[in-house]
């Protein structure tokens, strides 16, 4: 079954989050920052590029639960490890060729958009362990990517579907620091609440989960639990990029 048990994995990647946002939120938020000189032509490619790649991560689950589109583990292998690869190859020539504010967008958003995402969790569990959620997500993404939806959930699956769950976390934050670098902390949460927008009215919830829009069909407690999982998350993922991005500046005037 694809519900109703918390598992070990559960319990551990969340806590994680938990713990690296904690100990990250220790550091103040600084209103002074490096001064650097505009971005050359070649790095504001580069942060294109990069930003395509980040948002293969997130919908490459919503095209896969469309009727008639192609399934999760194809997408995984033909999408997703590309996409992956093509990150970590500008997050190296970004650091050979001197490209610092791309190098910081890139970790930056990275770790702090895979952190915040065990806040989210936090509430997520709690409103799954009350029978709110209609379903664990992250058992169901490990067992599309591994195409094993028949036999269903492993340990492996499950391992994957956590990592690909908290990688989506960290394409959020990516999305946002390349996008707009260094923000104040309610940026986070105005971005979290387009993503939850965007998650009540696109198939993996109103199809795969067939909860309707906004969880209608559900009850108001899945609305309710996934709503305030967000705002939980723009908050701490807001709080934390405006510690630890370097510089201020959007994706055509980065300073």
């Amino acid at each position: 079954m694809l519900g109703t048990l918390i598992t070990p994995l559960d319990l551990l990647f969340p806590s994680a989050g938990i713990l690296a946002t904690a100990m990250a939120l220790k550091r103040k938020a600084e209103p002074r920052q490096e001064v650097l000189p505009p971005a050359s032509l070649a790095e504001r490619v580069a942060t294109v590029v990069a930003l395509v790649s980040v948002a293969v991560g997130p919908n490459i689950l919503v095209v896969a639960l469309t009727p008639g589109m192609p399934e999760m583990h194809l997408l995984a292998r033909y999408a997703l490890v590309p996409s992956l690869v093509i990150l970590l190859v500008i997050g190296l020539a970004s650091r050979s060729l001197g490209w610092r504010r791309l190098a910081n967008r890139l970790w930056t958003g990275a770790w702090v958009g895979a952190a915040a995402t065990g806040t989210l969790d936090a509430v997520r569990l709690t409103g799954f362990s009350m029978g709110l959620m209609p379903g664990n997500m992250p058992r169901m993404f490990g067992v599309l990517i591994l195409n094993t939806m028949a036999t269903g959930p492993t340990v492996l699956s499950d391992i994957i579907g956590y990592l690909y769950h908290y990688w989506v976390g960290a394409c959020f934050g990516l999305t946002l620091t390349l996008l707009f670098g260094k923000v104040r902390w309610w940026a986070g949460l105005v971005w979290a609440l387009i993503i939850e927008l965007g998650m009540m009215t696109t198939p993996p919830m109103v199809v795969a989960m067939d909860t309707g829009y906004f969880g209608l069909k559900h009850g108001p407690g899945l609305l309710t639990v996934s709503m305030t999982a967000h705002i939980v998350f723009g908050v701490f993922l807001g709080l934390l990029l405006e510690r630890y991005t370097a510089h201020r500046g959007h994706l055509l005037q980065s300073n």
